[in-house]
């Protein structure tokens, strides 16, 4: 997963993701929301270079291609989701993290801009999301000259700037869905921040946690209070507070666990529920007449959009699929 850098943009930025919350809106601040639109990208540059290329040495020449398995038919069913392979260097969650990367910083960018700045929302939308989509392909230029340049980790940008957009334009669709990542930092990456990490020279960064894969958990969770006659239910005010949720995670593929752990790189995929989190905030700070409670729940809202609270996806359904082949790769 790429932004990271997200976790704190979203907390510190002048204002959160939209809630109707009825309030006024904000005094203009053109200059100040694009300044800080061009300062979140250049942080954001700088973290990737720490990241993923100053301890890595460039190739000898550019490489072109993916990370997906290899496939005799581009239409089977295996080049069409050889992106998600068992055995690509991150069993597929680096391409969820490539959409939910890109639809974050797009939404983040757009209200920053529209909210704050005061630009039109539409052109905000636009703005953000074009920004956040060549962000990224400047990325995977750059990785051809490192790592390769990967089509499926584009097409996983592209699918993300595209979410964004529709959640954006349409409210009812927002209001029933969100794509959300849990995080915990896996043993693996703990490892790497206490330097014992087995993994090769130019893979060991400390501040990749974006590649910490088996910290990472996908939800795509549909929000159980937009079913409007459940909610305005006499006794259905739980469903605000609850999520049902399509998870996908990958663990022991990236980092590389030490070799003394004897585990399995694994796939996961569930149909499950989960804490909603963004629910629970807005209906404690519905309401409350404060300035500070106001743009607390504009800050939550907009955090818990994106984010879930750690270990509060369960899965109910569940498929798993390991293997003793994966590749080694990634940024």
């Amino acid at each position: 997963m790429r932004s990271w850098i997200l976790a704190l943009a979203l907390v510190i930025a002048p204002a959160g993701a939209r809630a109707d919350d009825g309030s006024a809106a904000p005094e203009d601040h053109e200059v100040a929301a694009a300044a800080t639109v061009a300062g979140m990208y250049t942080a954001f540059a700088g973290w990737m270079y720490l990241a993923w290329y100053r301890q890595h040495k460039p190739l000898s020449q550019y490489k072109w291609g993916g990370d997906d398995e290899p496939c005799a038919s581009t239409f089977s069913r295996c080049g069409l989701f050889g992106w998600a392979g068992d055995t690509t260097y991150a069993g597929g969650e680096d391409k969820f993290g490539h959409a939910w990367s890109t639809m974050s910083l797009a939404r983040l960018g757009t209200e920053i801009l529209n909210q704050w700045g005061g630009f039109d929302r539409d052109r905000s939308m636009l703005v953000a999301t074009g920004l956040a989509e060549l962000l990224f392909v400047g990325v995977e230029v750059r990785d051809g000259f490192f790592f390769e340049f990967s089509f499926s980790d584009l097409g996983g940008d592209t699918v993300g700037a595209l979410t964004a957009l529709a959640l954006m334009h349409w409210p009812r669709l927002d209001e029933m869905f969100d794509f959300r990542v849990q995080y915990w930092p896996s043993s693996a990456y703990l490892k790497k921040l206490g330097g014992s990490s087995p993994c090769p020279t130019g893979g060991c960064s400390r501040w990749n946690i974006a590649e910490d894969y088996s910290g990472q958990t996908y939800l795509l969770a549909f929000h159980l209070s937009s079913i409007h006659e459940l909610r305005d239910w006499d006794y259905g005010a739980w469903s605000r507070f609850v999520d049902v949720t399509l998870g996908f995670d990958t663990r022991n593929y990236k980092p590389p666990p030490d070799p003394t752990d004897l585990v399995k790189p694994t796939q996961q995929m569930f149909i499950g529920v989960s804490l909603n989190a963004q629910g629970v905030l807005d209906y404690l700070l519905d309401g409350h007449p404060s300035e500070v409670a106001r743009k607390s729940r504009k800050v939550t809202h907009g955090l818990f959009e994106v984010f879930n609270l750690p270990y509060t996806a369960v899965p109910v359904i569940e498929t798993t699929r390991t293997t003793n082949t994966a590749v080694e790769g990634g940024a």
